[in-house]
């Protein structure tokens, strides 16, 4: 009888064991599934949560477009000339040398004018012979002339005196203006500065000798300055004579006024030359680079947009990336064809199948497709 008992416990006590065992099994087993079920809960939270976020600019139509427009081009003397000597000669004295500035009428180089002036006495003295051989015929053909009248001369003797006179006049009119070429030529032997500026070559040394029109000096007007810039033929109605404008010449500002636009295009460049007169202060000097900013407003229907935001297409368009409403404050990623009108900085105006209000994907365009789902950032959903 106590056997039996001692086996009954001994079973009792292994069968709740097992459910012992069972039980916490079980526990286990729910455990596990749960914290299953929260790990694939978090996957797809986070799967959602990685969906990329971006930065939109809600597009805004512009009807016209205003840009900034640089015109450059050179400084330039107003008047340059080459200097030379008309009458040939030996170079005497120079009284100016390259880079002096110079005033009207002051004498850069002279001749030797010895031959000159001997030449010059010469014509006079053969010009007072002429005088006093011309007097001898006038009174002869005067007595000529009475004698005819009596009949004691013939008309012929009167003939002749009559030439001799009109020979001599005419001797008479060859010297003179031999005498004022040689006057010229002595006064041209001093060369001399046609206006104020500043010699920037020169050609010639004491004891050369020059011949007729040799180039001695280059003489620029260093006060009268003007900006050559080149003008687009079709921007050329923008700029009126007389306008005020301001320059940049190496680093300085520099008032301007515009003098002329020359009636001509370039063959090559297909621009016209504005002309502009530089006035007050400064220190430019011929051949510096001369610069000069201008607005300009024409109708144009269009948008701006970041550069950033333009990706490469065909046949000279190009694409931007608009994110359209999808579902659950999500946005989807459409692609739009833009045609690139003018750039300026950071931003580009285009027109294209663009429409007021829609959200332009900003930036970092490369890492999204078409199709793509994406969702915009905090600041641009709060901004909404």
């Amino acid at each position: 009888m106590g056997t039996s008992k001692t086996s009954w416990g001994h079973r009792l006590r292994g069968a709740l064991a097992a459910l012992s065992m069972i039980g916490a099994t079980l526990v286990v087993v729910a455990l596990v599934s749960s914290q299953h079920s929260s790990a694939q809960q978090a996957r797809q939270q986070g799967a959602d949560n990685a969906l990329l976020q971006v930065t939109t600019l809600p597009l805004e139509q512009a009807e016209t477009l205003t840009r900034e427009v640089r015109l450059t081009g050179r400084v330039v003397a107003r008047q340059s000339v080459s200097l030379a000597f008309e009458p040939a000669g030996r170079v005497e004295s120079l009284l100016a040398d390259r880079g002096d500035a110079v005033e009207q009428g002051d004498v850069l180089a002279s001749l030797d004018t010895r031959r000159l002036e001997s030449r010059l006495a010469e014509v006079a003295a053969r010009s007072e012979e002429a005088r006093a051989s011309l007097a001898l015929a006038q009174r002869q053909e005067e007595r000529e002339a009475q004698l005819n009248q009596s009949n004691f001369a013939s008309r012929t003797a009167l003939d002749q005196a009559r030439t001799d006179r009109l020979t001599l006049q005419a001797r008479l009119s060859a010297l003179a203006a031999e005498r004022d070429s040689l006057t010229a030529d002595l006064e041209d032997s001093m060369l001399k500065a046609p206006f104020a500026g500043r010699v920037v070559e020169r050609y010639i040394d004491v004891g050369s000798l020059v011949s007729s029109g040799t180039t001695a000096f280059d003489l620029i007007d260093t006060r009268q300055l003007e900006a050559h810039l080149g003008l687009p033929a079709r921007l050329a109605a923008t700029f009126t004579v007389g306008e005020s404008v301001t320059l940049q010449v190496n680093g300085q500002t520099i008032a301007g006024q515009v003098r002329a636009r020359l009636p001509q295009v370039d063959g090559d460049s297909r621009t016209q030359t504005l002309v502009v007169a530089m006035t007050g202060d400064h220190r430019a000097v011929p051949g510096d680079l001369a610069e000069l900013d201008y607005s300009i407003s024409e109708p144009a229907r269009g948008y701006w947009v970041p550069l950033a935001a333009l990706r490469a297409a065909d046949r000279g368009l190009w694409n931007v990336l608009i994110a359209e409403p999808d579902e659950d404050e999500r946005y989807r990623v459409a692609q739009a064809s833009v045609e690139l009108l003018h750039t300026e900085g950071d931003s580009a105006f285009v027109r294209g199948t663009l429409a007021p209000g829609m959200h332009l994907i900003r930036s970092g365009t490369h890492r999204i497709t078409p199709g793509q789902q994406v969702t915009l950032s905090e600041d641009v959903a709060h901004a909404h």
